[in-house]
């Protein structure tokens, strides 16, 4: 007689399954809901080793990948990035000795991406050094060698949000274009960060209408300040390029986010936009937020903007101490040598010690004149004042004293 061995084992199974759970239920309530968290408790373990386990044969396979692409692609890399002669995409092919008949994997794609940006990385932070830049054309063959252009394509058509985040953020790094159907419908997409980073990838290079997004308060409601590099990033390489870059002092007056307004009035004096400098103080005067108010003294100061001098020095008395400061600094900077009186002023007036300090630095740095009256200001000091002028006139006597 032949025995049923499956409905055997699964007789067992059910017998031992309802034994178990007519003693379950017999148990009192604390007793039931400890065991019943500490099974949860085991099925959640389980789960999580197992998470574990194939998160490392995961990683422990891309290590490998990622080591084989460092041992046959680096250096071959880094010296085609640092030549300064052209090398088209067939040639590179050939020097990296990649077979084009053998397509990669997608996570093989990603994996040699990442190690591209890497080596751009390294070569761009050793040229600097140097005073010099890498080959970007050079760069952008051995994009074309691997046939990676397609790939970044269907990365953002195609593949998880997450991953179209790193490659928008690939795309940037490498100076690469992205044809406009392909990034157009990330540039709405729901996601906030896939938004961002799409937004800040279109401003990149386009030149179609390219920051139309500072004017949606939908990137005003989701700034983050991760943004203030993004956008610096993205004006510095717009410069670079000799793309069009827009009215930026428009942004510092009608932006909706005021921890955005800060920002673009300090792109101004980085950018050099002196034709913007005559709209900002308008701006000084109408605005409560204290970080614009600084960054527009200081844009102004830099910028040796000249005009609203006497502006920013009928303004001080009604401002808090920080921008207080900054009108002093401004003064100086623009160093016209007409308001030795104002800072002594602000010196003879102040009673905060911040700004005390900064006016009898103001005159220090401030010409023969203004070094005449801050040594007239340090003979009258006393003893309370007399650590400003010893401070200034030695800088390192805080740590002298330390020792």
């Amino acid at each position: 007689m032949e025995v049923d061995y499956g409905t055997y084992v699964f007789k067992v199974i059910s017998y031992y399954f309802w034994y178990l759970c007519d003693l379950y239920v017999g148990f009192p309530l604390v007793i039931q809901i400890c065991v019943l968290i500490i099974m949860l408790s085991i099925c959640v373990g389980i789960y999580l080793l197992c998470q574990t386990i194939y998160l490392y044969i995961i990683k422990h396979k891309e290590r490998k990948i990622m080591d084989r692409f460092v041992e046959l692609y680096r250096d071959p890399m880094i010296e085609i990035g640092n030549d300064d002669v052209v090398h088209e995409p067939d040639e590179i092919a050939e020097v990296l000795e990649y077979d084009r008949r053998k397509p990669m994997s997608l996570r093989e794609k990603r994996l040699l991406v990442q190690m591209i940006v890497d080596t751009k990385t390294e070569i761009t932070d050793t040229r600097t050094d140097a005073g010099e830049t890498i080959n970007r054309t050079n760069f952008h063959n051995i994009i074309v060698a691997f046939g990676l252009q397609s790939f970044f394509e269907s990365e953002l058509q195609f593949s998880r949000t997450k991953y179209k985040v790193r490659a928008l953020t690939w795309v940037r790094f490498l100076e690469e274009n992205v044809p406009g159907a392909v990034i157009t419908p990330l540039l709405y997409a729901r996601n906030n960060d896939l938004r961002k980073a799409a937004q800040a990838t279109f401003m990149w290079n386009s030149v179609v209408e390219p920051f139309r997004f500072f004017d949606n308060g939908d990137y005003d409601k989701y700034y983050r300040d991760w943004d203030k590099i993004d956008i610096h990033s993205i004006l510095v390489n717009r410069r670079k390029w000799g793309l069009p870059i827009p009215n930026v002092a428009h942004w510092v007056k009608d932006s909706k986010n005021e921890k955005l307004k800060p920002l673009f009035a300090s792109e101004i004096r980085y950018l050099n936009k002196t034709n913007e400098c005559d709209e900002l103080f308008d701006t000084f005067i109408r605005t409560s937020n204290i970080e614009l108010k600084c960054e527009i003294a200081c844009t102004l100061g830099k910028m040796h903007h000249v005009a609203d001098e006497e502006n920013l020095v009928d303004a001080y008395k009604v401002q808090v101490e920080q921008v207080k400061m900054a009108i002093i600094n401004a003064i100086v900077d623009m160093g016209t040598g007409r308001q030795v009186h104002f800072l002594e002023r602000c010196y003879d007036e102040a009673g905060d010690y911040s700004v005390k300090f900064a006016a009898a630095l103001a005159l220090y740095n401030y010409g023969d004149e203004g070094m005449q009256v801050f040594n007239r200001k340090q003979a009258n000091a006393g003893t309370k004042y007399e650590w400003i002028f010893n401070h200034i006139n030695d800088p390192i006597i805080n740590r002298r004293f330390a020792v």
